[in-house]
């Protein structure tokens, strides 16, 4: 090979190089960062994305040995009030400080919420066992939580392998039947699922809210939160958006795309909150109509009341 071959061969070689990684980082910018759009003035997921009217307290639990297991976030308490919980479930490798603006906010809005510091919670076992954790709490004279959970208005909520957890949680676990509605957050697609985590959203009997996002279409993509929708149990209220704009990581740090109809959500279904209602409630609710969501489908959801 000439030299001069051989210097065209690697000019080309290197500018091969170079698209694929400029190629490479544009992808990733696409599948990792999330575009959040304008809320709309005066709508319902304008109003549940602002900051709930409870200032917000943080309890660090460990184990007899230091080992940290939960943060629970929780509205300071006054007098003899007793609140809901949800119980948050980590994506793979996270943990609370992941999620930490999110939970305070959801906490501001009236709610109990607890995180377990496990990083694996695709079973549901991590994310039912901090639901017995609380309930347990609820009964003990010298707890913190002694009469503030209100042990017949839980939810469960998750993202990534811990959306696949509140799945499962709900489905495999003894605390299940205590579960009042379902919150899976970028889904990711059963073949991503090990063993273990496998879902089956047939056997889901409480309110089921499937959250996506339009850049998530490698883990989970609109097809794989259709399916969940469509296989979900006939009987079950289901409703599922996918956010314009949102990775698979939009829910972390505040929430972003997602986190005013989660609080609506939750609201709705553990508070009986008639406004928020609105949002989801038949065909002419404000996310069935919302432009910053696509894919919005529901089934069951002309529901008049909390059953």
């Amino acid at each position: 090979m000439s030299v001069l071959r051989k210097r065209k061969w690697i000019l080309w070689l290197s500018a091969l190089v170079l698209i694929i990684a400029i190629s490479l980082t544009i992808f990733l910018q696409i599948i990792i960062h999330s575009n959040v759009p304008e809320l709309a003035e005066g709508s319902m997921e304008q109003r549940y994305a602002e900051q709930g009217s409870y200032p917000v307290q943080v309890e660090e639990v460990k184990s007899t040995i230091g080992e940290a297991l939960y943060r629970i976030y929780y509205p300071a308490f006054q007098g003899d009030e007793s609140y809901p919980v949800i119980s948050w479930g980590n994506g793979t490798g996270a943990t609370p400080d992941r999620y930490d603006e999110l939970l305070t906010h959801l906490a501001s809005w009236g709610f109990i919420v607890i995180d377990s510091y496990s990083t694996t919670t695709g079973t549901g076992k991590e994310i039912s066992d901090a639901i017995d954790y609380l309930i347990n709490e609820n009964q003990l004279a010298n707890s913190l939580f002694y009469q503030k959970i209100q042990t017949e208005q839980i939810g469960v909520a998750g993202h990534s392998q811990g959306s696949t957890g509140v799945i499962n949680a709900h489905t495999n676990f003894a605390s299940g039947s205590l579960i009042k509605t379902v919150v899976s957050i970028a889904l990711p697609a059963l073949k991503y699922a090990d063993p273990e985590d496998v879902y089956d959203t047939s056997r889901i009997t409480a309110p089921f809210l499937i959250m996506g996002g339009t850049r998530d279409f490698l883990i989970s993509p609109v097809s794989t939160n259709k399916l969940a929708l469509h296989t979900t149990n006939a009987s079950t209220p289901v409703m599922m958006g996918m956010a314009k704009g949102a990775a698979h990581t939009a829910i972390e740090g505040n929430g972003g795309n997602h986190r005013g109809y989660l609080t609506a959500w939750m609201r709705y279904w553990l508070l009986d909150d008639q406004e928020a209602m609105k949002a989801f409630h038949g065909d002419a609710s404000e996310m069935m109509q919302n432009p910053n969501w696509e894919d919005v489908l529901q089934a069951n959801m002309d529901v008049q009341s909390i059953p």
